[in-house]
């Protein structure tokens, strides 16, 4: 749900533009709302059983209501994070920097709420063959640093709406290694939202290097009017004049 939130936002703090009855806006629009539906349909509807898997299923323990709660929370505040990333490199353009200003404060907050929340029990590390190690360096390096700097980049290069786009595609990725890793068992309904997730992400993108196209052809033909070009040959005139003037003295 992020890339359609994001781009709610976008439009209203004009990040965005949106021509609705355009067919680059109308590729816009659902390309987004297929991107939503077929992520909505990995996680909510399995439909029948299409390949079982050999390997051992780990399921877990849930609870529905927090959980539901909390990634609610996780929505607006991804969505938001973006939002405000895309007005602060316009003002900050160094990514690497801001990047790691960003870490330093979340580390200090998850710090001090974990302090309170988690027991002192739980600090200690069980290494479990390496595992833990590896899982706490995957996050912290690549997870966590190597992909907010990434992020701001594309943010700062494509802007929040084209970034957020490819939020669905995690929900893809995660069908994948859940099926090869986890065993789970492949469901007709992660089939038909994996398709989904695609195909809006494709129409997406095509709007999108449409309005690039269009937004470089205005500034070429800006660049090159007859009347920026008229300003260049008068002040080209107008400093070889003196010079001219010098030589017949």
């Amino acid at each position: 749900m992020i890339p359609s939130i994001v781009f709610i936002m976008a439009l209203i703090f004009r990040q965005e533009n949106l021509t609705f009855w355009n067919i680059i806006g109308q590729a816009k629009i659902w390309g987004l709302l297929l991107s939503a539906a077929g992520a909505l349909a990995v996680v909510l509807w399995k439909g029948p059983v299409v390949l079982t898997s050999m390997l051992v299923n780990i399921k877990g323990t849930s609870d529905s209501v927090l959980g539901s709660v909390m990634i609610i929370v996780g929505l607006l505040a991804s969505s938001f994070w973006n939002i405000l990333v895309g007005h602060v490199l316009q003002f900050y353009p160094a990514e690497l920097s801001l990047t790691a200003m960003m870490n330093l404060f979340g580390t200090i907050q998850t710090a001090i709420i974990s302090a309170f929340v988690i027991s002192w029990s739980s600090w200690k590390l069980k290494w479990e063959g390496g595992l833990v190690l590896v899982t706490i360096l995957l996050g912290g390096v690549v997870v966590t640093g190597l992909s907010y700097y990434v992020m701001m980049w594309a943010i700062k290069k494509k802007g929040v709406v084209f970034e957020a786009a490819f939020n669905p595609v995690l929900v893809v990725f995660l069908f994948l290694l859940q099926t090869f890793l986890l065993g789970n068992s492949i469901h007709l309904g992660s089939i038909v939202g994996g398709v989904f997730v695609i195909l809006g992400l494709y129409l997406f993108l095509w709007a999108k290097a449409n309005d690039m196209e269009k937004e470089r052809t205005v500034a070429d033909d800006s660049a090159y009017s007859p009347l920026s070009s008229t300003m260049k040959v008068e002040g080209k005139s107008s400093t070889i004049l003196p010079t001219r003037k010098r030589v017949q003295q």
